[in-house]
């Protein structure tokens, strides 16, 4: 059936046939499904486990190696009949037609790793809807002020007058009549604007003072899913249970934490009553115990100091030691955190796919090059570019010129575009420009790139301001916020100019060799 096909397009569509665009369209996506399956496995969460299945870069390294052997074997397939020297008589786009079949193999050739990255996420945010990861991701944070969350910075407070100890500490002046050697009463100092300031040692909530190392200081932890601001009123929610002396609310908080922790088979030696009775401990929740958010097992004994502590204790943060008390935090937050990734990032990074397309283009391009050119020029052009980037760039480095560079290949670009033009219009002997069609399908793609940068970096104008943040002109930023957009419309630009170029190239084979 295969041989059938062939036949049937070498005598209704040579074109089709000769760059074997259906075989390669056929192969390319049959692995872009295997990709998709393998991705799909790579998705796989195993909530009980600190590891994932991990095959994203063995699958890489395979995608690839495969990628280069079809690659080849299509290649001296495809080039071994030129129809541009075998029979010339061509439609007028057609080259055009044949740069786009090349186009849209080697792309979907090179895009195997999309299909993989798009089942790998759509697998991991099929384990909850977005309402349920969100809730439970939710629990996981708030229940954090009652395991090991972090504390929060207390306010600044101006600086009264003290004395400085040995190691740049201040110590206050209420505290100057003591041991000044002592650093136990030191505070450290924080330099703003060229004032001085000390952190305060508490924190007010609802007009209340607590220690900076109360519960109430404490900071959920961060989940892509919940936004700042709902993390914000997830804090506020928890302080005023504490605030109200509202136990149930932080008993069903507890409680509904450690479901998810049975339901996902995950170690514990809390109950929901112990856990509540070491860290609960109204009115000033200072003493409590700290909570190992994981297994012993998987930590160096250098990592963290531990205890046999089973009752609420006052710790001050530089002396927090872990009490016996353990709950797999840190793996239930590494799952859910997976899973809250997968619901908020895109599927498609259009940048990404920005960057294939020119990847892409420009491996199109070397291959209609050598097609329609010769591989003696193709080579030759080849060397060309390497020797000028080496040229140019020693005369850039010489002249501590920082755009000196990008200046003289702009400017040889355009030499090059013009020289082919110039031999295309008079008529002149093909083989003079041969060279000059492999550099121009070659660069002509960065011309556009080049002068937006090279405007972008005459309007920078970065300087200090008095306030030592830096000043760039409006026009700089609209540029620099624009740099996505403009690749687009460049590469949109790329593919008239070769649908336009198609044309000129065919009657340029028509010229004399000699």
């Amino acid at each position: 059936m295969f041989k059938n096909i062939q036949k049937t397009l070498l005598l209704k569509y040579p074109l089709l046939w000769n760059t074997k665009f259906i075989p390669m369209i056929a192969i390319g996506l049959l692995l872009h499904l295997i990709f998709f399956g393998l991705g799909y496995i790579d998705g796989t969460i195993d909530f009980s486990n600190r590891n994932n299945i991990d095959i994203k870069a063995t699958s890489i390294m395979f995608g690839v190696l495969i990628i280069i052997v079809i690659f080849i074997l299509w290649l001296v397939n495809y080039l071994k009949n030129n129809s541009l020297k075998s029979f010339y008589s061509k439609s007028k786009y057609s080259l055009f037609y044949e740069l786009m079949q090349i186009f849209t193999i080697i792309l979907l050739l090179i895009t195997f790793y999309i299909p993989f990255s798009v089942a790998k996420q759509w697998h991991q945010k099929s384990y909850f809807s977005l309402e349920e990861t969100t809730k439970r991701c939710k629990t996981i944070s708030t229940a954090d002020y009652f395991i090991d969350g972090s504390f929060a910075q207390t306010e600044l407070d101006s600086l009264a007058s003290g004395l400085i100890d040995s190691l740049g500490n201040v110590i206050p002046q209420e505290k100057s009549n003591q041991n000044y050697n002592n650093t136990e009463y030191a505070v450290e100092a924080v330099e703003m604007d060229g004032n001085a300031y000390v952190r305060k040692d508490y924190i007010l909530f609802k007009g209340k003072k607590y220690d900076e190392y109360s519960l109430l200081n404490r900071n959920t932890y961060d989940f892509s899913v919940i936004s700042n601001e709902q993390d914000s009123l997830n804090r506020i929610e928890v302080k005023t249970w504490l605030f109200n002396n509202n136990a149930g609310a932080v008993q069903k908080l507890q409680a509904d934490y450690l479901k998810l922790i049975q339901e996902h088979n995950l170690a514990t030696n809390l109950t929901a009553n112990k856990w509540f009775e070491i860290t609960y401990k109204a009115p000033e929740f200072y003493e409590y115990l700290f909570i190992q958010p994981y297994l012993r097992e998987y930590e160096t004994e250098d990592s963290y100091s531990y205890n046999n502590y089973d009752y609420a204790v006052k710790v001050r943060d530089g002396e927090k030691k872990y009490s016996k008390y353990f709950v797999q935090q840190d793996v239930l937050k590494k799952k859910y955190d997976t899973v809250s990734d997968a619901h908020t990032e895109d599927f498609f990074d259009f940048e990404a796919i920005l960057a294939f397309l020119y990847g892409a283009l420009g491996l199109a391009l070397l291959v209609f090059s050598f097609r329609v050119t010769s591989g003696k020029s193709w080579l030759i052009a080849i060397v060309i570019t390497g020797v000028l980037n080496i040229i140019y760039g020693i005369f850039a480095a010489l002249a501590s010129g920082g755009n000196l560079y990008f200046y003289l290949m702009l400017f040889t670009i355009i030499g090059i575009i013009l020289y082919f033009f110039f031999i295309y219009f008079s008529k002149k002997s093909i083989q003079y420009s041969r060279l000059a069609l492999n550099l121009f399908l070659w660069s002509f793609v960065a011309v556009i790139p080049l002068i937006y940068f090279l405007i972008q970096d005459f309007y920078k104008k970065e300087q200090y301001r008095f306030d030592y943040s830096y000043y760039e002109s409006p026009e700089y930023k609209w540029l620099k916020e624009h740099v996505t957009d403009m690749f687009t419309i460049n590469f949109i630009v790329a593919i008239i100019v070769l649908f336009i170029l198609s044309k000129i190239i065919r009657n340029w084979k028509g010229l004399a060799e000699d």
